[in-house]
């Protein structure tokens, strides 16, 4: 029996002036060119990594751009490392003034509408975020996708805390709001940030996202509503049976700020590294390697490379002075 294609993705949607929301980790609007150029530099160690270590992988990046209006250094990076640019429009928008960040977060759903189109029911696909880095192959992750369905990452929050509007208690409210019944448990976060599931569980959730997403969007200001794409995926998981936390094994989001750390010895050893705070910082000096290298010459170099300048697992004092010497410069910018 042949098994089935494993897919990897990840994507840039180029916001408008008209449409830009704001987006705190990365410290600026969605229209800001600057943003920009930083979400476009950051595919460069996420397809080298993802390419080095998974070679029979699918990789694909979605996008609202056409392929000829892509950075040059973009367009050389898909050649080397074979990557497929899907052109895709947005229309899974939330509704004007929903909230007030990451509003381009939703484009998750025609993304997933765009995959079923290529997928059968046997195939796996891992959506992850452009600020994350491959470690180790991920086979073992795509079995355990074919296996159980989905592969995903379990915040492990407190069902009162508050993620980006709204709590888990809140969202089990949407759901028995929505569904006239209650979860089987109270609802998890699953985060946005690396989202793997087998092809039949694509077409399920693009089968349930338009109810959840028309409900959803006419509660009205005071109740209950889910803001991101990733509220709609935790409670979407619920619905489906496709609860687990099995990516969790391979994934941990990795704050490395001034103010807060959450890495811990051992965090290296983990097949992706999540690392939003370092889209500007560690992130952007791997561009920097890659490109003059053209690529991963040696593994054990670049990883002691990207554990200096991302902080994992220890933040030392070069990349200390060189997170420094970033700032200053962009403040005297």
């Amino acid at each position: 029996m042949t098994q089935g294609q494993d897919y990897i993705v990840t994507w840039f949607y180029r916001e408008s002036h008209e449409e830009a929301s704001f987006y705190p980790q990365a410290g600026g609007r969605g229209d800001s060119a600057l943003l920009q150029s930083v979400y476009m530099q950051i595919q460069v160690p996420f397809f080298t990594t993802f390419r080095h270590y998974n070679p029979q992988a699918r990789l694909l990046f979605f996008t609202n751009l056409e392929a000829a209006a892509l950075p040059p250094f973009l367009t050389a990076l898909f050649r080397r490392t074979g990557t497929e640019v899907c052109t895709v429009p947005y229309r899974s928008r939330p509704p004007k003034d929903w909230y007030k960040a990451w509003m381009n977060q939703f484009y998750l759903y025609d993304i997933l509408q765009a995959m079923e189109q290529r997928m059968t029911a046997d195939d796996t696909l891992l959506v992850c975020d452009a600020d994350c880095l491959c470690r180790k192959p991920l086979d073992g992750l795509f079995r355990s996708v074919r296996a159980e369905g989905s592969a995903l990452y379990d915040m492990n929050y407190a069902q009162d805390f508050t993620i980006n509007g709204t709590t888990q208690a809140q969202m089990d409210e949407v759901y028995a709001a929505c569904y006239g019944a209650q979860p089987s448990s109270p609802i998890r976060y699953y985060g946005g940030e690396f989202i793997a599931l087998r092809g039949d569980a694509v077409a399920a959730i693009n089968r349930a996202f338009p109810a959840l997403r028309d409900f959803n969007f006419s509660r009205p200001q005071g109740q209950a509503r889910l803001h991101e794409e990733a509220h709609f995926l935790s409670v979407l998981a619920e619905r489906l049976h496709l609860r687990n936390s099995t990516a969790n094994n391979y994934v941990k989001r990795m704050w490395t700020n001034r103010h807060f750390n959450n890495v811990v010895p051992g965090d290296e050893q983990l097949a992706v590294w999540h690392l939003p705070a370092e889209k500007k910082f560690g992130l952007r000096y791997l561009y920097r390697l890659l490109e003059r290298d053209g690529g991963i010459r040696d593994e054990q170099t670049f990883w002691k490379k990207a554990e200096i300048y991302c902080g994992i697992p220890h933040t030392g004092l070069r990349k200390r002075v060189y997170d420094l010497t970033v700032l200053l410069k962009g403040k005297l910018k």
